[in-house]
């Protein structure tokens, strides 16, 4: 049958207007249409993964033009696929290409007139990334309809298009989150049509929605973050690639048109002017292609430049010309706007189609000035900071490996990092969060040089505060004061020394003595060596590294018994910080040493035997304040009205950075199973909605709960919930007076924070410190909640707290009223109830995988948040 098909395909023809999106012409017949394969026009339906994946290959197949790599698996197991549209003559070339390409992007060390010679004869690279949010499905149709434009197109714009750009084609960026919104749209769609009313089931999906990956992230954040095997695959190949366009197709709210780059203020100060002037070039070239079809759009609204892990903000860092293109959504395939016009998918995915269209003709036209420039900006990056201020930026080594775990996703980041081989003086350093200041730094420390081809990129993500232009901010304190909508699109801090809570120092010159990073992490660390001899008393254990969170994790699941040493003791050589675990040989049997071996091997940790209770300093082994670990029972609360995103940090941090068990439990179904858990995580949530799911049955058996010795611990939004007196479970209020009341028609100012950096201060004697060696702590403040102590407070209740208001900020921007209110007040707060125990966390210490620095906090609060 499948011959069959192929040889009616194969019987040559004149085939003409089969395609839906362009003008008529002539297209090859070997070549599948796509209703051929998938049984229906681009634009009749959603494609699933399994249709989309098969109609590429067959592409791939009978087209000389396609070739098709794997980039990734998602977490659901699909594949994440890179399609390469070009000519054949350059498939054929393809080595060469690479090697110019490769040759432009890094042109240190290249021979005079080397990078010339493969700028004026290579083509250019461009990227085109569809779907990134799942629901946003037009982009997946769209790409679906250019994929047989490029390979099957006989006319004469197409073969120049081909012959002058290789086209990258991601798509579907988000295989998980884009088959929930196919399927649920399948499920939902009847026979006699769509219904076309906005409200109704097709148009909805269900909790949280389809926008997310599997652990509900938002991969447009986590281009610099990694946290997902489609980005790790999709940052990789780009580095490869080396693109000099890189379009991201998304979708906004149905009643608005098309959106194109220039984005608004605020633009990353990082972004060179070269890339503002090619936004102008591109604008037009897509204002005129809609023109001739009469379509509306957009430019400099909405949509911004700040935050660098978007999926366009990332690649301009790297010196591709990114575009954020956004189509209003048709909902389920067919929606009624406020206007009374029905927006279909056929719609708007040739909306897309039409201006990746121009897009890619522009890149054509303009191959020879786009790779100039890319070139210039590559070598640019190097001279232009071989003589700033701020030359490189030392990452100091630290016992717990944050550092080392830092240099590692700067280098998946394409950015040269080099280790610092003897403990070095840094004379005029300026360190982060403080003044300038002679320092030394141990061997082993990191030096990130920005006179890189990648240094501009290294550079936003590293510098401690980025750069907010002054008109900017009065403009938003006017629109604020007449109750306007602010512009600030994202957080505005995410310099990853603060996100790893490491020392970092930025310096005017390159520290002496350093060599490339990379070889140091191809070699297992010395520290993952499991003790050449069994142990006689005990293994001991430091706590708050990711590798000794891991291993708690891996022997609590596996059913060893271990205490904890809330004080510091000394044992030979072996000094351990209070919070040291303990794994006592005689509370176990025979297997433990085999158990040990296995844990140690699949975290890295470092172990240390010990031969008897009685230490040489602190407190010996057998004394009664060395309490048993409780082997937690961990329940994750979700569902409606959970906040989506934050279930996902959580559901992602026990899974991929603890490693133990969570059962995911529905807010509406929590009451019925207390019993099977010690430990409740609630992530944020509207206090109202959380109430309304409880009921007054459900808040009353929740306290209940805790009071007979559970572990409630919430997070951002829930601790507000926490805070209530209705809930009759902390001491801790949110604070409830208002900005002052001096905007337009005397209503109270907004205060919410957009993503700053804050410098906190942490009780260092609490557990659930153990393993944070320093006082001062960066914490992220992203809303507007803000809490006050009770008259009573008692000594372990609020463990980290707020800094005053003259050290308080760290990076980012909050409005004027917001470091009084903030300062002083706790940040996490815990209080006995009962038998039982309460954590709140103010913010989310598992925000989008990005705050590597307070996850020991939240482990510490999962793990001995029962055992104190």
């Amino acid at each position: 049958m499948r011959l069959s098909a192929l040889a009616f395909l194969l019987v040559p023809a004149a085939v003409t207007a089969q395609h839906s999106y362009n003008a008529p012409g002539s297209f090859d017949p070997a070549v599948p249409t796509p209703k051929s394969v998938l049984g229906y026009e681009v634009g009749e339906r959603f494609t699933p993964h399994h249709m989309l994946m098969r109609y590429i290959d067959r592409l791939a197949a009978t087209s000389r033009r396609v070739r098709v790599d794997t980039v990734a698996h998602t977490f659901e197991g699909r594949e994440s696929v890179l399609v390469i549209a070009t000519s054949e003559a350059n498939h054929t070339r393809m080595p060469q290409i690479r090697a110019d390409a490769r040759r432009i992007g890094d042109p240190r060390g290249a021979a005079a007139g080397e990078v010339s010679t493969a700028t004026g004869r290579m083509p250019s690279i461009a990227w085109l990334g569809y779907t990134v949010h799942g629901g946003e499905a037009s982009g997946t149709e769209a790409a679906i309809a250019l994929l047989y434009q490029l390979a099957a197109g006989r006319d004469a714009e197409t073969q120049r298009i081909l012959d002058s750009v290789v086209v990258l084609i991601d798509p579907v960026q988000n295989p998980d989150g884009h088959e929930r919104h196919v399927q649920d749209v399948m499920r939902n769609r009847g026979a006699q049509g769509i219904p076309t009313t906005p409200g109704s089931m097709i148009h909805q999906g269900n909790w949280p929605g389809p926008r997310t990956s599997h652990y509900y992230f938002d991969l447009n954040r986590d281009w610099f973050l990694h946290s997902h095997p489609e980005t790790r695959g999709r940052v990789r190949t780009f580095l490869e690639w080396y693109p000099h366009v890189a379009v991201d197709l998304h979708e906004m709210g149905s009643n608005s048109t098309y959106f194109f780059a220039p984005p608004m203020e605020p633009i990353n100060k990082n972004v060179h002017a070269s890339i503002l002037q090619w936004w102008n070039v591109y604008a037009r070239a897509n204002a005129s292609a809609f023109d001739r079809n009469g379509w509306s759009y957009f430019t400099r609204e909405g949509y911004d430049e700040f935050y660098p892990g978007y999926g366009v903000s990332w690649p301009i860092l790297t010196g591709a010309v990114g575009m954020t293109y956004e189509q209003a959504s048709s909902g389920g395939g067919a929606i009624r706007r406020t206007d009374g016009t029905i927006l279909t998918l056929r719609d708007a995915a040739h909306h897309h189609y039409t201006a990746a269209w121009a897009t890619i003709t522009t890149t054509a036209t303009r191959r020879a000035d786009r790779v100039r420039d890319y070139a210039a900006f590559r070598q640019s990056a190097i001279t232009d900071a071989t003589n700033a201020p701020m030359r490189a930026i030392v990452i100091e080594q630290d016992a717990q490996g944050r550092a080392d775990s830092l240099a590692a996703r700067l280098l998946a980041n394409g950015i040269t990092v080099r280790r610092i081989a003897d403990e070095t003086s840094l004379p005029n350093a300026i360190a982060f969060g403080g003044a300038t200041q002679a320092t030394r730094i141990p061997a082993g420390s990191y030096a990130v040089d920005l006179a890189q081809p990648q240094g501009r990129l290294a550079k936003a993500l590293l510098e401690p505060d980025a750069q907010l232009d002054s008109s900017f901010i009065r403009q938003e304190l006017e629109s604020r004061r007449t109750n306007q909508p602010e512009r600030f699109y994202d957080m505005t801090a995410w310099s990853l020394p603060y996100t790893f809570r490491v020392r970092a120092y930025t310096t005017r010159t390159v520290p002496a003595g350093t060599d490339l990073a990379a070889d140091a992490f191809a070699r297992p660390p010395a520290a993952s060596e499991a003790p050449s001899t069994p142990a006689q008393y005990a293994y001991a254990f430091a706590p708050g590294s990711e590798a000794s969170i891991r291993l708690l994790a891996a022997l609590l699941r596996d059913s060893v018994r271990i205490s904890y040493a809330p004080r510091a003791f000394r044992v030979g050589q072996g000094n351990f910080p209070h919070g040291a675990f303990v794994v006592r040989v005689a509370a176990n049997d025979s297997t433990v040493h085999r158990r040990m071996r296995n844990g140690i091997a699949a975290s890295n940790a470092r172990v240390s035997t010990v031969a008897s209770a009685l230490v040489d300093e602190g407190t010996d082994l057998g004394s009664n304040s060395v309490i048993p670990v409780r082997t937690p029972r961990v329940a994750l609360v979700g569902g409606t009205p959970i906040q989506g995103n934050s279930f996902g940090f959580t559901w992602y941090t026990f899974d991929q950075r603890i490693g133990y068990p969570v059962t995911t439990v529905a807010a509406s179904s929590l009451v019925g199973v207390l019993s099977d858990f010690d430990v409740i995580v609630v992530p944020s949530v509207a206090v109202g909605g959380f109430d309304n799911v409880l009921g007054d049955g459900g808040r009353t058996a929740l306290g209940a709960w805790v009071r007979s010795g559970g572990v409630l611990i919430t997070l951002d939004g829930a601790t507000a919930w926490l805070a209530t007196q209705r809930a009759g479970l902390a001491r801790l209020r949110l604070r409830s007076d208002s900005a002052r009341a001096d905007s337009t028609g005397g209503a109270p100012l907004p205060v919410d924070v957009p993503g700053a950096i804050l410098r906190a201060y942490g009780d260092t004697l609490s557990p659930l410190l153990a393993g944070v060696r320093t006082s001062e702590i960066p914490v992220l403040l992203f809303s507007g909640r803000f809490y006050t102590t009770p008259r009573d407070l008692r000594a372990g209740e609020a463990v980290i707290r707020y800094a005053p208001e003259a050290r308080l900020r760290l990076g980012g921007y909050m409005w004027p009223e917001v470091a009084e209110r903030v300062a002083g007040s706790p940040y996490l707060w815990t209080e006995q109830v009962g038998r039982g125990r309460v954590i709140g966390f103010a913010g989310d210490p598992n925000f989008r995988d990005m705050w590597r620095g307070l996850l020991p906090v939240f482990a510490n609060a999962v793990f001995l948040g029962p055992s104190f």
